[in-house]
């Protein structure tokens, strides 16, 4: 493996949902107008700073693609199809999905809502089977596991479960050449892969944020451990 490869990593822009603080999930919302401008702003940084990358991915979820798409649009496309997958899909909420997150606490009570969004174990109910299918059905030119395979409530550890396929399979073998690798993904995806990559324990996963729109650079050794992380805010300054 070369010496240093680069992953930048963000969560999506701005989505309408986002704006309105609902839980998204895996419900498939667009960008906002602010997060179409944010993506948009990314590209550009990125093309001032001459970064061009060998692989993108993103989800199957439009907002963390179409964020993707605007700034590789700015920046150049990847040397590679940028990979699509479910895998790395945002943590899917099971019944709290649509719901605005203050009358989320109001039904069941802020500390076991807290407990569903920042803990690792603990997954919300299940959502109802006919909202369910909806959700299914936004992902018609996706290439997903059957209906009865796909999840309809995620822990955070069950979401860890499913980005590591992903990560293993299609970013760790380009990283493990020294390529450079673009992430779009969503809060509860990157969440729990970095308590991957950073051996954060059950309850300290807690207080890990990740903002929307706020690139970070990540230098990996040959042994693919992280040796510096860079927001891509101060590599503008």
């Amino acid at each position: 493996m070369a010496d240093c490869a680069t992953l930048v990593v963000l969560r999506h822009a701005q989505s309408e949902w986002n704006r309105t603080n609902r839980f998204t999930g895996w419900m498939d919302v667009p960008l906002s107008e602010q997060g179409v401008t944010q993506a948009a702003r990314i590209g550009e940084q990125m093309r001032a700073l001459s970064l061009r990358f060998d692989l993108a991915v993103t989800s199957a979820l439009s907002r963390a693609g179409r964020s993707l798409d605007l700034i590789v649009r700015q920046c150049g496309a990847p040397a590679r199809p940028v990979v699509r997958s479910w895998r790395l899909n945002d943590r899917h909420y099971g019944a709290l999905t649509g719901l605005d997150k203050e009358v989320a606490a109001a039904l069941y009570g802020p500390e076991q809502v807290r407990a569903w969004r920042r803990g690792f174990a603990e997954a919300p109910p299940p959502l109802d089977a006919e909202r369910q299918q909806a959700i299914v059905r936004q992902f018609e030119e996706a290439a997903l596991p059957p209906p009865h395979a796909l999840p309809s409530t995620e822990s955070l550890r069950d979401t860890l479960n499913r980005v590591l396929p992903l990560w293993h399979g299609a970013v760790t073998p380009s990283l493990r050449t020294g390529e450079s690798v673009l992430m779009v993904a969503h809060g509860n995806a990157l969440r729990a892969l970095f308590k991957h990559l950073d051996g954060i324990d059950d309850a300290g996963i807690a207080s890990l944020e990740v903002a929307h729109a706020e690139p970070l650079v990540l230098r990996f050794d040959a042994s693919l451990r992280i040796v510096s992380r860079t927001g891509l805010a101060a590599m503008t300054r």
